[in-house]
C-alpha cells in the first residue's frame, strides 16, 4: 500500500475527476459513508452525534457523514465552524441538510454527544492552526467525548511526523485510498488512534509512481528439497570489545534462528573465550587486537572474505581511532554484502560519511536515530518529524540501502523507494533489539535473496517477533534474547497470514 502526501493526493483527485470522468460529488459521497461505517463498527452505541465541519471538501465529506447518520436515525448536530461560505460540492451538501430541515447549530452544549466527527481541514491543510480553528480544535480536544476524524486530524500536516498544536486528539481516523504520511510517523500518528484506510473509487494504479510503500506483508523464502547448508549462506559477524561480548553473541543467535546455514563470530583474540563459552552452534574467529579490533583484523577478514556470503560489522565494537581504519579498509576492499551497525556507524561518522561512495560491493546500513544524527548532523526531531525523506535522500545520496530504525523502521534503497514497517511494540525499546536485527538481517543477505525482499522480511520479521515475544511475556520484561526465541513463530505468522493488520480496510 503506498504512502502519500497530501500534494500528491489531490493529483490523484484532480486525475480522477479531470481525466478518467469520476464525478467529484461521488468521491465526496463515497468518503462520507465510509467514515460512517467506521462509526458503525468502532461506536456501536454512539447515538448522538457533532459534526464540526469547515469550508473545503473535509467540511463537505463531515455534511455527508451528518446526513447518512441522521437517515439511518441518528441524532444528528452539525456545525459550520469557519462560516457558511462554502463552494463546490461543500455547498451542495450543505443545501441538502437544509432540504432535510437540519439547520446548523449556531451554540454547542457538548454533553449532549457521544461522538464528535472532526470534518474542520484536510490533507491540504498546512499549520499552524490560526483563529476559529483553534478555538474549534481546542474545544473538540477538552470535551472528553471520542473523536472520529475525517481523513486527517485537523491540525495536522499530511506530510510530516510532527506533532503540530493545536491538533486534534482522535480515537479514530478514517482516511481515504491511501493513508498520509502523517497517519504512520510518530509522534504526529498518536494524534490519529485506529487508522482506517477506505477505498472511495480512485484507481491504485494512479499511485504508482509514488515510492514511498507501507509494508503490510512479506514473503518467507522456500527452500529447495535438495538444499544444504552451504546453499543457505555463510555469514560473518564482527565485533565485540571489553565488556561488550553480548552484542555479537545475540547477532549471531539470531542468524541462526533466521536460517543461516553456518554463522561465524569474529571478536577480538583475546576476548575469544568468552565467545567460545556462551555460543553452541555458531564458530569464533579469533581476530587481532586486545580487547578491541585493530587495522590488522580488518586485512584477515579480507583475505578471508571468499569463505563468506555477507557479513555484518559493529555490534559492540567500541567507537576509536583504529576503528575508523577497520570500517575504512572494509568499505574500500570488502566485495561481499556488507551490514554496518552500532559502532561501524559511529566510526564511519568520525571518518566521513562520504567512504560509503567507495568501493564495489553491497553496503547495509542500520542507525537508529542518535546513530543518523551523528552520520548526517542533522537534529534528531527533524529526522523523526521527515523519516521518510531523510532516509530515502541518505540512501540515493551514498548508493547503500539504509535501514533506518525508531518506533517505525523505514528501509530505503539506492534508487530511491522506501518501505515503511509498522511492526513492533514499545517493549523492544531495550538494549539489544538493533544487534538482533542486524544478525537478521545479515542472515537474509547471506541467503542471496534479492536485496529488497531480504529487507523487507528482515525488518517485518524483527518486528513481529517483537510482538509475539510481548505477548508471552511482559512489555517491561522483554529481553533482546526472547525475540531471537519467537521467530520460529512470527515465521509461522508470517506464512500463514495470521498476524493483527496495523491498519483497517473499508472496502
Amino acid at each position: 500500500m503506498k504512502i502519500l502526501k497530501g500534494q500528491e493526493m489531490q493529483k490523484l483527485d484532480r486525475i480522477a475527476i479531470e481525466e478518467i470522468g469520476v464525478p467529484s460529488i461521488l468521491l465526496m459521497e463515497k468518503a462520507g459513508l465510509s467514515v460512517v461505517e467506521a462509526i458503525r463498527r468502532e461506536f456501536p452505541e454512539a447515538k448522538r452525534v457533532l459534526v464540526i465541519a469547515g469550508k473545503g471538501n473535509n467540511g463537505g465529506d463531515g455534511l455527508v457523514v451528518a446526513r447518512h447518520l441522521h437517515l439511518m436515525g441518528y441524532r444528528v448536530s452539525y456545525v459550520l465552524a469557519l462560516g457558511e461560505d462554502l463552494k463546490g460540492d461543500a455547498l451542495l451538501q450543505y443545501q441538502i441538510l437544509k432540504n432535510l430541515g437540519l439547520e446548523p447549530l449556531k451554540e454547542v452544549n457538548w454533553s449532549s454527544f457521544d461522538l464528535i466527527v472532526d470534518a474542520l481541514f484536510g490533507t491540504g491543510f498546512k499549520p499552524p492552526a490560526v483563529g476559529a480553528g483553534v478555538e474549534w480544535i481546542n474545544l473538540m480536544n477538552s470535551s472528553r467525548i471520542p473523536i472520529v476524524s475525517v481523513d486527517i486530524p485537523s491540525g495536522l500536516f499530511a506530510d510530516s511526523g510532527k506533532e503540530y498544536e493545536p491538533s486534534v486528539k482522535a480515537h479514530l481516523t478514517v482516511t481515504f485510498q491511501f493513508p498520509k504520511v502523517c497517519h504512520l510517523l510518530y509522534p504526529s500518528a498518536k494524534r490519529c488512534g485506529k487508522l482506517y484506510v477506505a477505498n472511495i473509487g480512485i484507481p491504485q494504479r494512479l499511485a504508482e509512481g509514488i515510492k514511498r510503500e507501507l509494508l503490510l506483508k512479506v514473503k518467507v523464502p522456500q527452500r529447495e528439497p535438495h538444499v544444504h547448508k552451504g546453499l543457505m549462506g555463510h555469514v560473518l559477524i564482527v565485533g565485540g570489545s571489553t565488556g561488550k561480548t553480548g552484542a555479537v553473541i545475540m547477532s549471531a543467535r539470531a542468524s541462526t534462528r533466521t536460517g543461516s546455514g553456518l554463522v561465524s563470530v569474529g571478536i577480538p583474540e583475546d576476548l575469544n573465550p568468552i565467545i567460545e563459552a556462551s555460543l553452541v552452534e555458531e564458530m569464533s574467529i579469533p581476530l587481532k587486537g586486545k580487547g578491541r579490533l585493530s587495522i590488522e583484523a580488518a586485512k584477515d577478514i579480507l583475505s578471508l572474505q571468499n569463505r563468506f556470503s555477507a557479513l555484518a560489522v559493529g555490534m559492540g565494537m567500541d567507537r576509536y581511532k583504529e576503528g575508523q581504519a577497520f570500517v575504512r579498509e572494509l568499505l574500500l576492499n570488502l566485495e561481499k554484502p556488507l551490514l554496518l551497525d552500532a559502532d561501524a556507524l559511529n566510526n564511519l561518522a568520525d571518518l566521513g560519511v562520504e567512504y560509503l561512495r567507495e568501493g564495489k560491493g553491497i553496503r547495509v546500513l542500520t542507525p537508529h536515530v542518535g546513530e543518523f544524527e551523528r552520520l548526517m548532523g542533522l537534529k534528531k526531531e527533524y529526522i523523526v518529524e521527515n523519516f521518510i525523506d531523510v532516509a530515502q535522500e541518505f540512501a540515493q545520496k551514498y548508493g547503500c540501502y539504509l535501514v533506518l530504525k525508531s518506533s517505525r523502521t523505514v528501509i530505503a534503497t539506492p534508487d530511491g523507494k522506501a518501505y515503511l514497517s509498522t511492526r513492533g511494540t514499545p517493549a523492544m525499546a531495550k538494549g539489544g533489539m538493533g544487534d538482533v536485527l542486524s544478525g537478521i538481517l545479515v542472515a537474509l543477505l547471506g541467503r542471496n535473496l534479492p536485496m529488497e525482499d531480504a529487507l523487507r522480511l528482515g525488518v517485518f520479521l524483527h518486528g513481529l517477533a517483537g510482538e509475539v515475544a510481548e505477548k508471552k511475556k511482559h512489555r517491561e520484561s522483554l529481553r533482546a534474547l526472547d525475540l531471537v526465541e519467537a521467530i520460529p513463530e512470527a515465521y509461522n505468522l508470517i506464512e500463514n497470514e495470521a498476524f493483527d493488520s496495523t491498519i483497517f480496510d473499508i472496502p
